[in-house]
């Protein structure tokens, strides 16, 4: 197949720092190349993905306001019309589609990594009828869908010849790796390391607006030795901690529509601790990859019981369902599917 990925046009393909969504499209990228299909990119000038045939660039560096939008739709409907692809796989705006979907029998499978909008879709399938489908990060993030037969739960991938375990180093600590906020739990993992006596590295930025949080229930306890804050942290820091860690704290409070960074924890083989929300039930299989808690109270119990889960079936299970061949596979058997 010719394949034309695009990707939203504030982050290069791969992100020179961070950029989820842009890591997935350069990954996708690489196993659509390695699996003998022709891969063309859409996306920021920036960009530098070494599997694309050829590299265009948005011409608008913003995905929202009417401006920017008409730009960088005219831009994929030229960019279309001149490589003539079998499919696009979109990760951008889904208003970038129309004048393709108006005009062309082009097959588009739009992913969703975030919530869905059940208006856009709904609007996007009466103009693009059977041309147009779509695939979410997780289930549960088609659960306010009232229709959800043109969609497909496909989950993220994790780089698992880099997350890689190493039982030759002592596991020390609980981890929490994300951003310092409410949602995120990180009171909730000082509470559980303080109540089981067991050291916590909390890793991760705090963004514009959290800093009252931080201040007033994080930055308390920096002086128990229990808890160290190391702050944001690369992929190689990443590594580091996760390796040396014996279990992952995930104790969110909203609906988050994947958390790659649980799957990135069970390729170092570290079982998984999360509150049942969001897609903690999708990613971690209790009692085999992890605990799936209701509270605080749970949680906390749980991490006694963190010597019960084999960390060589965790590694495994991400392996089989968390790899980018895996992924990829799935993505690909979807695009051939939906082909005109």
């Amino acid at each position: 197949m010719k394949i034309l990925l695009t990707c939203d046009p504030e982050i290069p393909v791969p992100p020179k720092l961070y950029g989820g969504i842009e890591r997935l499209v350069d990954g996708l990228a690489h196993e659509y190349k390695k699996q003998g299909h022709l891969v063309y990119l859409l996306a920021h000038p920036e960009s530098t993905c070494t599997a694309a045939e050829e590299i265009f660039h948005f011409p608008a560096l913003y995905s929202r306001g009417y401006k920017n939008v008409a730009k960088n739709a005219i831009k994929l409907y030229k960019v279309a019309k001149k490589i003539k692809p079998d499919v696009v796989h979109s990760f951008s705006r889904l208003l970038y589609t129309y004048p393709l979907l108006l005009t062309s029998n082009l097959s588009f499978l739009q992913t969703y990594g975030r919530l869905i909008s059940p208006h856009s879709t709904k609007l996007a399938s009466i103009i693009g009828g059977k041309k147009i489908n779509f695939t979410s990060a997780a289930e549960h993030m088609l659960t306010h869908l009232k229709n959800t037969k043109k969609f497909t739960p496909v989950y993220n991938f994790v780089d698992t010849s880099y997350f890689v375990p190493n039982e030759n180093i002592e596991k020390d600590y609980l981890m929490f790796l994300g951003r310092i906020e409410d949602i995120k739990g990180t009171k909730e993992c000082i509470e559980t390391a303080l109540a089981t006596n067991t050291k916590l590295i909390i890793a991760g930025n705090i963004q514009p607006g959290h800093d009252e949080y931080f201040n007033t229930y994080i930055k308390p306890y920096l002086e128990n030795p229990l808890i160290e804050y190391v702050g944001p942290v690369n992929d190689e820091q990443k590594l580091y901690y996760l390796q040396r860690s014996k279990a992952f704290l995930f104790p969110i409070k909203w609906e988050e529509p994947f958390g790659i960074v649980m799957a990135e924890a069970m390729a170092c083989g570290l079982p998984v601790i999360g509150f049942n929300r969001g897609s903690v039930p999708e990613v971690v299989t209790h009692a085999k990859t992890g605990f799936i808690v209701e509270n605080k109270k749970e949680m906390i119990d749980a991490v006694a019981n963190i010597g019960n889960i084999d960390r060589d079936e965790v590694r495994k299970d991400c392996v089989n369902r968390f790899s980018v061949e895996i992924i990829a596979g799935q993505y690909l058997e979807l695009l051939q599917r939906i082909r005109i």
